[in-house]
């Protein structure tokens, strides 16, 4: 009696087990279904990561500006090949864990009390600047196995495709490229105002710069600017979860009005006194100076021929091409 009993009761935890893991599945998928409709139905968090119809994604259009060779023999230019690998690795941020993270976004830098007497927008802002050189580090080292010692490319073992290594070099550039650009969506670095507009919490005044800001320069070690400012995001609506604040919405410049045409907002902020056009710009100009300090950088820690090399690898050209540090 008792082992059929045992038996019984061992049975019945199985039974049991495989139901709560059941409930627990489709528990996820629902979650993960409400995300999804949320998230499409959403305002973009970042600069658009998707294509749209008549054109490339918003983050594809900032690489081929800042690192193509737009029909010119531009010196270090990314071929197409090379730009298609790293957009997939700046896109990523935007469909990953990682959407809610504020420093991959440069998100949440206005200066909204952080509850334990002090201010939220420095250190977040320092946030995203100490992610993107995390990023840029962690690609550095990576990029040691690229090449050997001669400059020649280190292939995936047995085959002709890339090593482990440039997938983890692409994978770093591109969540610290995809926050570089989104500093410009996000802050007021390069916001201007129409002269009769009146400043208010939902409606922060502007810097008025233009082009990529010395703050996120390599070497620089500054505090930010007074009166840099991001957005609040935590979850939608913004209005709930960032009730008081200055919100993503308020300041984001993600999105274009019209894909076939020029770039024109297409968000409220983004479409007063071209500012849009001026974040895609400036954007473009900081996916540039990262790409040639980070090239910079791979020549000073492996030496010209190994460093060229990577940097050849990288960009998208045959391995035949990058062996010697072409």
């Amino acid at each position: 009696m008792r082992d059929w009993e045992g038996s019984f009761l061992v049975e019945d935890e199985h039974t049991a087990n495989a139901a709560r893991n059941h409930w627990k599945l489709r528990l996820s998928l629902c979650l993960a279904a409400c995300l999804t409709i949320m998230l499409a139905g959403s305002p973009a968090r970042a600069f658009d990561p998707f294509p749209v119809v008549g054109g490339a994604s918003e983050h594809r259009r900032i690489l081929d500006a800042g690192l193509g060779c737009l029909g010119q023999s531009r010196p270090g230019c990314w071929s197409k090949a090379g730009l298609d690998r790293l957009e997939s690795a700046v896109r990523l941020p935007d469909i990953t864990a990682i959407t809610f993270w504020n420093a991959a976004h440069c998100d949440g830098g206005d200066p909204a009390p952080d509850g334990v007497g002090g201010r939220r927008g420095a250190a977040a802002l320092e946030a995203c600047r100490d992610w993107i050189r995390l990023h840029l580090r962690n690609a550095r080292r990576a990029a040691d196995g690229l090449v050997d010692a001669q400059g020649n490319p280190v292939l995936a073992r047995g085959l002709t495709g890339p090593s482990s290594s440039r997938r983890q070099v692409e994978f770093n550039l591109g969540r610290a490229i995809h926050a570089a650009q989104d500093f410009y969506a996000h802050t007021n670095w390069v916001d201007r105002l129409p002269a009769d507009s009146r400043v208010s919490l939902h409606n922060p005044p502007g810097l008025g710069s233009a082009g990529p800001i010395p703050w996120l320069a390599a070497d620089n070690q500054d505090a930010p600017p007074t009166g840099l400012i991001s957005g609040c995001f935590v979850f939608f609506p913004e209005s709930a979860f960032c009730a008081g604040r200055t919100r993503h919405q308020d300041l984001n410049k993600d999105r274009r009005a019209d894909a076939t045409l020029p770039p024109v907002g297409g968000t409220p902020r983004g479409a007063i006194e071209g500012n849009f056009a001026r974040a895609f710009d400036a954007a473009a100009g900081e996916t540039e100076r990262i790409w040639k300090d980070f090239q910079s950088d791979l020549i000073a820690n492996y030496g010209p021929v190994r460093g060229r090399a990577m940097g050849c690898l990288l960009r998208g050209l045959p391995p035949s091409m990058c062996v010697g540090g072409m």
